[in-house]
């Protein structure tokens, strides 16, 4: 099993929300989506992507104000299709204003 994972670093502006949507939708065109908007799971191209708020530390010398973060998990068991289907929602997110974070596991 290949894996991604990004984090999405969100100051709680309505733009940012409205993009997390955007996501959303643009998996469930061509896949199948269950949850809401901004908390998901969906099946597209051969992999599963996961989305989900994660419970982040209070950091003091922090660039960017933490409103909160999510967390996007792509999993495939092929590879081309993970790389495909992480690079559509990594492009999805950036192009709207979400600072995207690829972490390891």
């Amino acid at each position: 099993m290949f894996r991604v994972v990004y984090e999405l670093m969100l100051r709680g502006l309505p733009e940012e929300v409205e993009c997390v949507s955007r996501l959303w939708s643009a998996l469930s065109t061509g896949g199948r989506c269950v949850g809401t908007h901004t908390t998901f799971l969906c099946s597209y191209g051969g992999s599963l992507v996961k989305l989900a708020p994660q419970a982040v530390r209070p950091q003091y010398l922090q660039e960017i104000p933490q409103v909160g973060v999510l967390r996007a998990l792509v999993e495939s068991q092929d590879s081309e299709s993970l790389i495909e289907v992480a690079s559509l929602v990594y492009r999805t997110l950036r192009e709207c204003g979400v600072l995207v974070k690829l972490v390891p596991e």
